[in-house]
């Protein structure tokens, strides 16, 4: 009989925890979206495009020469002896790894400067729902893909954007 009578009165505790918990106000926001449409998001994509453009310029120019290199050896190989042919071949070589080095070094750079910019940009999308949360009264604020059904009017994610956007 002590046992069922714990039993319940923790029953009866964990009920009125959730209940609680359900008073609180709730909020949803789609932070994808909200990324999206971001009005930095274009000045940052302009921004990086910008700041890799002589270096992609570059990483072209080396793929042209190797396709030409390559063009032109093909032609003159009927032509050629076992010692130009070879030192064809080291040079088409040393230019197919010098293009792979840059593009690959091109790459990684565009790959960690876009994280610097999106992760600027996610902070930015955090404070602002921190701020709203906090103006709002809120308790518990969502990620909109974590969410099966909501009312309309706990989306949030016009106001964080209108937030970011200014």
């Amino acid at each position: 009989m002590n046992k069922l009578f714990k039993l319940a009165g923790a029953l009866a505790l964990v009920l009125t925890a959730t209940l609680a918990q359900a008073q609180g106000k709730i909020a949803v926001v789609d932070t994808g979206e909200v990324f999206q449409k971001m009005p930095q998001r274009e000045v940052v994509r302009n921004q990086l495009k910008n700041e890799f453009a002589s270096r992609v310029k570059e990483v072209q120019q080396l793929e042209e020469q190797g396709r030409s290199f390559v063009e032109k050896q093909q032609k003159d190989m009927a032509f050629m002896n076992d010692q130009q042919k070879a030192e064809a071949q080291k040079k088409l070589n040393d230019m197919q790894a010098n293009f792979v080095q840059k593009a690959r070094a091109l790459e990684q750079d565009r790959a960690r400067r876009e994280n610097e910019e999106r992760q600027k940009m996610l902070s930015r999308i955090k404070v602002a729902i921190d701020d709203i949360t906090k103006a709002q009264g809120l308790d518990l604020v969502l990620e909109r893909g974590a969410v099966i059904y909501m009312v309309p009017s706990l989306d949030i994610t016009q106001q964080v954007i209108s937030r970011v956007s200014k």
